[in-house]
């Protein structure tokens, strides 16, 4: 069973959001919900069943906090600030994407990318998140929007990333990876016109 990754972008305004999620652990191991109010109600009413896991007091705060980052959505609607990767085939693109970088002597973090992120402590077992600030998720979105998928793929070399590359996508499936990368252009264009911090889920 791989790694999946998941993105998330929060407005800015709701930052606070972030900020209890540095300090308390509790609050962090639920962060990834914090798009989605009923799946919190429903992670409480489970809790109030059966108390384990997560305090309900912070259940409450969570599902009162999720309202609020909704709010700051367009419609509230969430789904251009949500990223996963279908194909697993994320740590093939960061390492193209890194190769790129150092090919352009692109001062950016060359060795991490997309997992260049601050760490948010929480507990290991469950998941681990890191995230970008807005202002590093400007500074990756206006770096993503002058890359085309050409400019990365001709540094895919299956035989050299074999071995070394998590989960590497085989040559026939690279057309799915490209509207992967579609998709993650996409998706930081839209937080940067949120101004948005943009959460890394790995689970």
């Amino acid at each position: 069973m791989g790694l999946d990754l998941t993105l998330f972008s929060i407005s800015n305004k709701a930052k606070f959001v972030l900020e209890k999620a540095k300090v308390n652990e509790d609050y962090a191991n639920d962060f990834d919900k914090i798009q989605d109010t009923d799946k919190l109600r429903l992670h409480l009413r489970m809790i109030q069943s059966n108390p384990d896991g997560t305090p309900e007091k912070v259940l409450k705060e969570l599902i009162e906090d999720s309202t609020v980052v909704l709010s700051h959505y367009p419609d509230n609607k969430i789904d251009n600030f949500q990223f996963f990767s279908k194909t697993r085939g994320y740590e093939t693109l960061n390492y193209l994407l890194i190769k790129f970088l150092i090919s352009k002597n692109i001062d950016f973090d060359n060795t991490k990318f997309l997992f260049s992120g601050t760490d948010i402590i929480n507990n290991p077992q469950y998941l681990r998140f890191q995230y970008f600030d807005n202002l590093k998720t400007l500074e990756i979105s206006n770096l993503l929007q002058a890359i085309d998928f050409s400019d990365i793929v001709e540094f895919y070399n299956y035989d050299k990333m074999e071995g070394t590359v998590y989960k590497l996508l085989e040559p026939e499936n690279l057309t799915d990876l490209k509207d992967e990368f579609e998709e993650l252009k996409a998706f930081f264009n839209e937080a940067k016109l949120l101004n948005a911090f943009v959460v890394i889920k790995i689970s």
